[in-house]
């Protein structure tokens, strides 16, 4: 397993490579890839607003008479210069820096009013690291000051500032918002405390203290960016450019997921088309899973299962009624009532032939009842979101052993969902039979939630430490790096 000592963030990568040396000597290469289609874009990636810093410097009797002490008199030279700059940063941090500097007794981070400190050489070193953790290092490149006059001092001390808050932040929730890549992401972002880490940045000697805190902790992360380091110097592991790329993106979506994941969750791949149960941090559950088609696309995003529902009924989504059904009714009126639906109108039941289906669809349900048939076979497991998504059953066996498993209107299906219930509830599957067996639709609360990540990983690291490539299925990738690219460029803008 990788270290996750602290040790690890600023030793070369050949530790990690040792340590993860079966995820070198083995891969899954990805298929031909099939065609894809693009995921409901948004119009444009848009990149977070960026603005000059305005440090209004709120000086006191104090450092205005410490100009004229040699030591403290250069510091505070360099901190009044800092009013006058124009750094370019973004919005956030910015006011992190403006409200940091503004301070009467604000303290320099990074120079001690004659040149660069020890710490702030740590700290370059650190940003050159960047590219190893699957970001642009060229994002937090700080020129060193070309001159030791308070005016270049105070340039590279607020850019510097700027770069390693950008560096902390964009390790710990990455750069991107997924949530502006399109409909199909939904995350609540992790918050950083910016003006809290500027001021843990001034207040320890030892930088590790911060980073600790923020950079990411995951094992399959420090998997990950061994792999990206192997690929990069080896030239080899199938095409390797598009592995790269892989790569890269799998560490951003990590980043959008917590630090850590807990000692008990389910993680569902759809790329891999696979769903797995995880206890005491151990892999006790794997199985096929079938998600959404291209028109109806599975979102990434993470919840918590809270229920599972035994012999379910299956409310049909009105999209469902318009798009499948409707035609099916035009050339036989009594279709439903044959496939055994229950139609209501206003609430009351009526046959299918007898309802006008020119009404608004809003005005009609359509349920089909628990039974052998029902489309959600024999039980689901909820985790309430707002797309409606849940894991279930189903009676179309058969599409588990297709290669792709793209086949359902947004949910996922499981190949074993019997054992699913069974571990989620803290329980056998004889007792999940034995709930079917009594018939009758019924909801049983799971007795500790469980946390659900429905992800989207092209390159994702097992538990053996193997490092498996899959098909992009539905195009989201390029979106990803298209973004990250829009990214660095608006930072390159002054």
């Amino acid at each position: 397993m990788p270290l996750k000592t602290s040790s690890r963030w600023i030793v070369p990568l050949a530790g990690l490579l040792a340590l993860s040396g079966s995820a070198i000597a083995v891969r899954a290469e990805p298929l031909p890839a099939p065609p894809v289609t693009q995921a409901s874009p948004k119009p444009g990636y848009t990149v977070p607003p960026r603005r000059p810093a305005h440090i209004v410097r709120q000086d006191t009797g104090a450092s205005l008479s410490a100009l004229f002490d040699s030591a403290s008199g250069n510091q505070a030279k360099v901190l009044n210069e800092m009013g006058g700059l124009t750094v370019s940063m973004n919005n956030d941090i910015a006011e992190a820096v403006e409200a940091y500097y503004a301070q009467p007794k604000a303290k320099l981070i990074w120079v001690d009013g004659k040149g660069p400190t020890p710490k702030a050489a740590q700290a370059l070193s650190l940003l050159k690291q960047a590219d190893d953790w699957g970001l642009n290092a060229g994002d937090y490149a700080v020129a060193p000051p070309q001159r030791s006059d308070a005016k270049a001092l105070a340039e590279f001390e607020a850019s510097l500032s700027a770069k390693m808050l950008m560096f902390l932040q964009d390790n710990f929730r990455g750069r991107i918002d997924p949530n502006k890549l399109s409909n199909y992401y939904d995350f609540k972002r992790k918050p950083v405390d910016l003006k809290g880490t500027i001021a843990q940045l001034s207040a320890t000697p030892d930088l590790m203290v911060v980073f600790d805190r923020l950079l990411p902790s995951n094992p399959k992360f420090a998997q990950l960016a061994a792999e990206l380091h192997y690929l990069r110097t080896s030239g080899q592991g199938g095409d390797t450019a598009a592995n790269i790329n892989k790569v890269i993106v799998a560490m951003e979506e990590m980043r959008w997921l917590p630090q850590e994941f807990p000692e008990r969750y389910v993680f569902i791949n759809q790329p891999a088309y696979m769903a797995y149960y995880y206890e005491n941090s151990t892999l006790t559950l794997s199985m096929k899973a079938v998600i959404g088609q291209q028109d109806h696309q599975t979102n990434f995003f993470d919840a918590s299962i809270k229920t599972v529902e035994f012999n379910p009924d299956w409310g049909v989504p009105q999209s469902i009624i318009r798009n499948e059904m409707l035609p099916h009714l035009k050339r036989d009126p009594a279709y439903l009532d044959k496939e055994g639906y229950v139609v209501s109108v206003k609430g009351k039941t009526m046959p299918s032939a007898k309802v006008d289906w020119s009404q608004p669809l809003e005005n009609i349900g359509v349920v089909q009842p628990p039974g052998a048939d029902n489309a959600l076979g024999q039980l689901k497991i909820l985790f309430p979101n707002s797309h409606d998504i849940y894991m279930h059953d189903t009676p179309a066996r058969g599409k588990f052993a297709s290669q792709d498993r793209m086949f359902s209107h947004g949910c996922v299906r499981l190949e074993n969902p019997k054992a699913m219930a069974a571990a989620v509830l803290k329980t056998s599957v004889e007792f999940v039979d034995q709930q079917i067996s009594a018939g009758g639709k019924q909801d049983m609360p799971v007795p500790e939630e469980v946390p659900v990540y429905v992800s989207y990983f092209t390159a994702w690291p097992t538990d053996d430490g193997v490092i498996h490539y899959f098909d992009d299925i539905y195009g989201r990738d390029a979106q990803t790096l298209s973004a990250i690219s829009a990214t660095t460029a608006s930072r390159a803008q002054s």
